[in-house]
């Protein structure tokens, strides 16, 4: 097939990218940041992404300011998404993959938590956001209905690949490197993505109609933070115990407080989707992920 990827000189774009070629994908990027090949521009010039698309069967729409400033994301990122929506209709793509968040959640209310569940972005951490990436998710829908438009929606809460990275995760880090105990809430975590199960989804999903004008969870594998903790301080050779503090107690970061834990029922009864790692693997992986992590914030001191 031939890719082009918004937003793929980002972590989860760069990641992508290398995956598709490795399995003999084309792929286009297109960035503000972009080098190289690559296209260097915004989604919000059309001529830009007219060009972008000549030649592209699938679109994975990653591209994100991450903004809580509300007139940015609808100046910005909204504008930008409808821009792209309509030069995908123009070009008549077979398929557009939409990169949306768990963030549109707002919080959970059940566990798991499916594609059902209610979307309660003012309770969301960062509610701008939320309510921003919900409506980019209504928009690309409502093209399939009105426009044809084939699309696709996928929400994950915390993706990585060769290393991770977060504020939260380099918090822990620092504490455990200083030898200090880690505070975690218990009965909380996420469900985290490895970056080769998303490139698994979009090939599984992109041969799938049933798969078109439809939402979907992904996950490779649900861990609380007392099992995050303990590979931080596994990667830092760290003394530091871990002290696992019943959530109606919990004092910290509220981001910690809750089990994100996702349902991928739909996504397995539509495309067949499912992990390509056991769960020893994946735990593995992702362990990898913070000692390289860890190993990266270490060079930059």
């Amino acid at each position: 097939m031939n890719f082009l990827i918004t937003g793929g000189a980002g972590s989860v774009g760069r990641d992508l990218t290398a995956l598709l070629l490795e399995k003999g994908h084309a792929v286009r990027v297109l960035d503000k940041r972009a080098e190289g090949e690559s296209l260097q521009g915004s989604l919000e010039d059309r001529p830009l992404v007219e060009r972008a698309l000549q030649g592209i069967d699938t679109v994975v729409h990653l591209a994100w300011s991450f903004s809580d400033d509300p007139i940015e994301l609808l100046q910005g990122d909204l504008k930008a998404h409808v821009v792209l929506l309509d030069a995908c209709v123009a070009a008549k793509v077979s398929r557009l993959f939409y990169a949306s968040t768990a963030v549109v959640y707002g919080k959970p209310v059940e566990r798991p938590i499916t594609e059902d569940s209610p979307c309660l972005v003012e309770d969301a951490r960062k509610p701008f956001y939320a309510v921003a990436k919900l409506a980019a998710e209504k928009l690309a829908l409502i093209y399939w209905k009105t426009k044809g438009l084939p699309v696709t929606v996928f929400r994950f809460w915390w993706s990585y690949g060769k290393e991770i990275g977060g504020r939260h995760l380099r918090d822990m880090i620092a504490l455990a490197q200083s030898g200090q105990r880690l505070s975690v809430p218990g009965g909380a975590g996420g469900s985290f993505l490895d970056h080769d199960d998303l490139t698994h989804a979009l090939l599984l999903a992109g041969h799938e109609k049933a798969s078109i004008g439809q939402i979907f969870n992904l996950s490779t594998a649900y861990l609380e933070w007392s099992e995050v903790a303990g590979m931080i301080v596994e990667a830092a050779h760290s003394p530091s115990g871990i002290e696992v503090v019943p959530r109606g107690q919990w004092q910290g970061a509220q981001f910690l407080a809750d089990p994100w834990e996702l349902s991928t029922g739909k996504a397995q009864r539509l495309f067949g989707y499912h992990s390509l790692f056991p769960p020893a693997t994946a735990r593995q992986r992702l362990a990898n992920a913070i000692a390289l992590y860890r190993e990266g914030l270490n060079r930059k001191l």
